[in-house]
């Protein structure tokens, strides 16, 4: 398959770039509802992620923010924190590109969108735009050198069937991923019937405790009695170029975002660096709780790994299910949140402060009954996050094959 080399600039019509802009600077306020702000950090592998930090303006303020107004077929383009991160926006809902967005308007006669949106995800451009990054702490863009980034792209007619290929793979994975909401929609109702309304157990005889009332039988504890460890991680020396590879993995607060189990991450550990701390090391069914700035994160490890300081990790007792754990500490993210983002600090819920926050801890019997019961929806949950896993890999692997024509597209219509 023939293909050219050309710039962003050539296929691009129009950039949207009002990063800049905040609701004082136009003399307006945010708004309890109304029209959505994305930032940076509401986008994260193609999907729109803490959907409940998105604020709001109101019509008067959206006109006078976006002169020009997000389309559908438009691609979103994080410049920084994080960098990188591209979402095809393919409603007809207005919204307002606040911090660190760009907004993409190809040229729809010169090239296909949505083929475009796939090259971006690509290895190969993600390449391209670090590569034209600046920036030692925070990698960062600017719409300049944007603008220079290189495509190596086939014609039309090929785009529109690359695309077409790559579009089933991505709806499967829509469609893996609303089953996987649905089921963590049920175990957070379980949870809340069993341990917040204590629904099974309305024949019991309550007491007071410093939770509120809960079951004569049931114990108050702190994180700390119910761990065998409670860990905060650590980056090894990013000076030391041997300890970072692609052995271990290194979980940080981007690799927590729209899941509950933790497989990839967008730094390794070597074999080295994981060793030049061993004691941070963290085995599979751990809880992960982001503690700083974006605190109230919660995922379960699936394999050893590391993390850095801004996360905590419980290693529960033999006795504790690491199910109900979770659960309980995303039904706490709220608070975790107030605890570790307040203040003009970032150490506001260190390991100290985080181990004594206290739980209600139901009897062993009634802990294993309800770890029974949740234990194939997490299995199945493990399972789809896998398959995902597997046909994000697929989707990139095949675009460089379909484009260079080792897979023949030719025949399909």
């Amino acid at each position: 398959m023939n293909t050219k080399i050309i710039t962003l600039k050539d296929i691009v019509e129009l950039v949207i770039d009002y990063r800049g802009k905040t609701p004082k600077k136009l003399g307006g306020k945010w708004s309890e509802f109304g029209i959505k702000a994305l930032s940076a950090k509401n986008i994260k592998n193609g999907e729109i992620v803490r959907k409940d930090s998105i604020r709001y303006v109101d019509e008067e303020l959206y006109y006078k923010w976006m002169k020009n107004e997000i389309e559908k077929g438009d691609i979103l383009l994080t410049s920084e924190a994080p960098f990188g991160e591209i979402y095809y926006w393919e409603s007809d809902e207005k919204i307002v590109l606040s911090q660190r967005i760009f907004g993409i308007r190809c040229n729809s006669n010169k090239v296909y969108p949505k083929f475009i949106y796939f090259y971006m995800l690509s290895p190969m451009f993600q390449w391209e735009l670090k590569s034209r990054a600046t920036g030692t702490t925070v990698k960062g863009l600017r719409q300049p050198e944007l603008l220079k980034c290189k495509l190596n792209i086939p014609d039309y007619d090929n785009q529109t069937k690359i695309a077409k290929i790559l579009s089933n793979i991505e709806n499967k994975i829509k469609v893996i991923k609303k089953i996987n909401h649905n089921l963590d929609s049920i175990l957070k109702n379980i949870f809340n019937e069993w341990f917040i309304k204590f629904s099974p157990f309305k024949g019991s005889i309550f007491k007071n405790s410093e939770l509120g009332n809960i079951p004569m039988d049931w114990e108050i504890k702190s994180l700390q009695d119910i761990s065998k460890n409670i860990i905060c991680g650590k980056t090894p020396s990013t000076k030391n170029e041997e300890y970072w590879g692609d052995e271990i993995p290194f979980v940080t607060i981007p690799d927590m975002h729209n899941s509950i189990y933790v497989f990839n991450t967008e730094r390794y550990l070597s074999k080295k660096g994981s060793e030049s701390q061993i004691k941070k090391l963290i085995p599979p069914n751990s809880i992960c709780v982001s503690c700083i700035a974006t605190a109230g994160l919660v995922i379960l490890t699936s394999k050893y790994c590391q993390t850095n300081q801004q996360i905590n990790t419980i290693i529960c007792e033999d006795n504790v299910s690491p199910y109900f754990i979770y659960l309980y500490m995303v039904n706490l993210s709220k608070y975790i949140q107030l605890l570790g983002s307040s203040g003009s600090t970032t150490n506001n819920l260190n390991k100290k402060e985080f181990s004594k926050i206290k739980i209600i801890l139901p009897p062993n019997k009634i802990m294993k009954k309800f770890s029974n019961l949740v234990k194939p929806l997490f299995i199945k949950i493990k399972k789809n996050e896998l398959e995902i896993e597997k046909l994000i890999n697929l989707r990139d692997l095949l675009l460089p094959k379909l484009m260079s024509g080792e897979i023949n597209v030719s025949k399909l219509k």
